[in-house]
């Protein structure tokens, strides 16, 4: 590769021109930046007599008879890549001089100190991490909080809720597994925000046989008392039901159960006998054959039915949330290179289990996650949640993962110290126990909740 002279254009602009080991042209610049192949910038400068006349030198030297009328342009990717090569050294050269005696006076000033809005238990300013190192606070952006985790009861899976105590109303937290030392918080940059709330719910399938073990069941409570025999259960007591009385709700609930037949008015008590049956039948089929006829497929085979499964949608249980956030991070600065390592060593940190010994390993540490928008005279950060977007669960998070890509263009690309010109950080949370209803009722009436 070689350069040509420096020339003057008619806006007093210095511009120089690179050309590849064939001859062609690879690349300009513009008082010392290079310039953008894609830029008509770059069209004009290329179609310049400026150009021509540095091509020509190139290529041919003083034979002035080998001189050609136009210039012999490198492909498109090559001139990206030399591009992108010039960019890095120039982005390299400003890293290096952005030291700590001389900060630049804006793109690199110095973190906001947070002392008096970022401020809960223990913590101080130093505790305070930020990417970039000038964010502002007072606009939107993401607040990860560490705790130590503690476990105050077996079972921490309850909502808040509301109280009332002497005529006042009160809102009681639900559980959570967050101590009460804070090892730090980082804030970042607003993430894309999206939040799925969900709960189970199940196909459940019952014959008229199911149907009917279930009816006797829930009238007798015999099986609930069995469970439990020192209270009740379910709402159901000890009921002490003869045999002779069982056997009366036993048939009920074949009644209750079984339906009516098509255009008449009896219950289906023959067809819970023919079901069962039929379900008698095959078993024994099966046991003499060593065959898996089912009792649907002899029905459909011999009559052209099946018995009738009941199904119902039946709620199973809450689900646990999920959060997934990526971050691209850009050391803009030494300074800011190190902060960026220092953020994902305090996660990593944060994630990883405690060995105690070789029986026994403690939990690690969990988060709390805040969308948050700080107002300048604003003396705490109790009730600066965003209500425009989801709020986090306040029984803490746990990470799950994190997949840090320190080449996301796909080469390595660094500064003189090694720091990454640009990496990629990709976090995952799952809340700790689900929401219910109590939670969703105490958040403001004008944001969307959890």
């Amino acid at each position: 590769m070689s350069k040509s002279k420096v020339y003057t254009q008619d806006d007093d602009s210095k511009v120089s021109f690179e050309f590849g080991s064939d001859g062609k042209l690879i690349g300009i610049k513009k008082d010392g930046v290079a310039v953008d192949p894609n830029s008509s910038t770059f069209q004009d400068l290329q179609e310049s007599d400026d150009a021509l006349n540095a091509y020509r030198v190139n290529k041919h030297g003083g034979i002035q008879q080998s001189y050609e009328d136009t210039i012999e342009v490198d492909n498109a990717s090559v001139l990206q890549d030399n591009f992108q090569k010039e960019q890095k050294k120039e982005n390299n050269a400003q890293f290096i001089d952005n030291d700590d005696a001389n900060p630049p006076s804006l793109a690199f000033a110095e973190p906001r100190s947070s002392y008096g809005k970022y401020r809960r238990g223990k913590q101080t300013a130093s505790d305070v991490m930020s990417y970039p190192l000038d964010i502002n606070t007072d606009q939107d952006h993401m607040k990860i909080t560490r705790y130590e985790y503690r476990r105050p009861t077996v079972n921490q899976s309850k909502p808040a809720e509301k109280r009332n105590f002497f005529g006042r109303e009160y809102t009681i937290a639900g559980d959570t597994v967050k101590g009460s030392k804070i090892a730090g918080s980082i804030i970042l940059p607003m993430p894309k925000p999206t939040d799925v709330n969900a709960v189970a719910w199940g196909k459940d399938e019952k014959t008229i046989s199911g149907l009917a073990a279930l009816g006797a069941a829930q009238k007798s409570g015999r099986f609930l008392d069995m469970l439990n025999p020192f209270g009740p259960v379910m709402g159901q007591g000890v009921t002490g039901k003869s045999a002779q009385d069982s056997a009366k709700d036993f048939v009920a609930s074949i009644r209750e159960g079984g339906g009516k037949r098509p255009g008449q008015g009896g219950t289906n008590i023959l067809g819970f006998g023919q079901a069962n049956m039929t379900q008698f039948i095959t078993k024994m089929a099966n046991g003499a054959f060593g065959t898996e006829l089912s009792p649907d497929t002899f029905l459909a085979r011999t009559g052209g039915q099946v018995l009738n499964p009941n199904a119902e949608m039946l709620f199973q249980g809450p689900a646990i949330r999920a959060f997934s956030f990526e971050f691209q991070m850009v050391a803009r600065s030494e300074k800011e290179g190190k902060e960026i390592r220092k953020i994902i060593r305090f996660l990593k940190m944060g994630m990883a289990p405690k060995f105690r010994n070789t029986t026994f390993i403690a939990n690690p540490d969990v988060f709390q996650l805040e969308y948050k928008s700080m107002s300048p005279d604003a003396d705490t950060d109790e009730n600066n949640l965003l209500k425009t977007v989801n709020q986090f669960s306040p029984g803490g998070l746990a990470l799950t993962n994190i997949a840090v890509d320190y080449a996301p263009s796909g080469y390595w690309s660094a500064y003189r110290d090694s720091q990454p010109v640009v990496l990629k950080m990709a976090l995952d949370f799952t809340e700790l126990r689900p929401l219910f209803q109590g939670d969703q009722d105490i958040t403001p009436e004008d944001s969307v909740g959890y």
